[in-house]
């Protein structure tokens, strides 16, 4: 019994890690999801700028197609945060390939809450140069962003009519599957002009921007999946972040018993040795 435990075939395990998979998404339950002080943070900062009166937030997209399972929860939550206290929202592309990301992400959102384009909320498009452009938005907002996606001027815009510079905005945050937070925003922006910067960030990317936090130069930072979750269960709307969480959860666990299992018939393996 203890041999045939220590050499259990694969195939078995792949199946409990199948189960773990998809029983959690058939049967629609969820483990609890734990707020963390980075996503809270993010969380009391749009509040206190929806606390101040009328407020409005930059949405930077710096992300692709293959981290929309990480970071577009986490968009969605944010923008229905914003939406829910009628701030305006204004959204801009540093990655080419996040456009028609942002462009869904803001749609969608829009629909739910009645938002209407131009007067709540703005998308600016894709414009090369990362740090350059960061820079000139805060030298001259319409200069970097003469026009929106759609060849409306900028200027024309109610909810970017009044905005100049960086600085005008009550909170900026950044949704980053690179190095565009620091490498880009916060040398070339927070830094330089001295507004509230956020983070929406890749599990893997997450560590390296906890010193940014600690140094106050980030605000808050959603980290990955679980970044995704906690804002969900913050605005108190579970999505496909929370969903995905508990399968993460449920397949982690499975792990560690056969870790756990594999380990005990080991050691008890090598105890039945000696005594014989």
């Amino acid at each position: 019994m203890i041999d045939r435990l220590l050499n259990i075939d694969r195939r078995i395990i792949f199946v409990f890690v199948f189960i773990g998979v998809a029983v959690p998404l058939l049967l629609d339950f969820n483990l609890p999801v734990k707020i963390t002080p980075s996503s809270q943070a993010m969380y009391d900062r749009i509040e206190q700028v929806a606390a101040e009166g009328e407020g409005i937030v930059l949405l930077s997209f710096s992300y692709g197609p293959s981290t929309v399972p990480e970071i577009q929860p986490m968009v969605l939550s944010i923008l229905r945060h914003c939406f829910s206290h009628d701030l305006k929202v204004v959204a801009i592309c540093l990655w080419p390939d996040a456009v028609g990301l942002a462009q869904q992400a803001l749609e969608t959102v829009s629909a739910e809450y009645g938002k209407e384009y131009g007067a709540d909320y703005a998308f600016m498009g894709y414009k090369p140069g990362g740090a350059i452009v960061i820079v000139n938005m805060g030298q001259d907002l319409h200069s970097a962003y003469p026009q929106d996606n759609w060849g409306k001027a900028s200027s024309e815009l109610e909810v970017t009519s009044n905005i100049h510079s960086l600085r005008d905005f009550d909170f900026v945050i950044d949704f980053a599957a690179g190095n565009s937070v620091d490498h880009w925003w916060v040398p070339y922006g927070q830094e330089k002009y001295k507004f509230p910067l956020g983070a929406g960030c890749t599990a893997v990317v997450a560590p390296d921007l906890k010193p940014y936090q600690n140094s106050g130069q980030l605000v808050g930072m959603l980290g990955g999946l679980a970044g995704a979750a906690e804002y969900e269960k913050l605005v108190g709307q579970p999505g496909s972040a929370t969903a995905a969480m508990t399968s993460q959860s449920s397949t982690h666990l499975i792990l560690i018993a056969f870790i756990v299992l594999g380990n005990a018939m080991y050691f008890i393996s090598r105890r039945s040795a000696r005594s014989q």
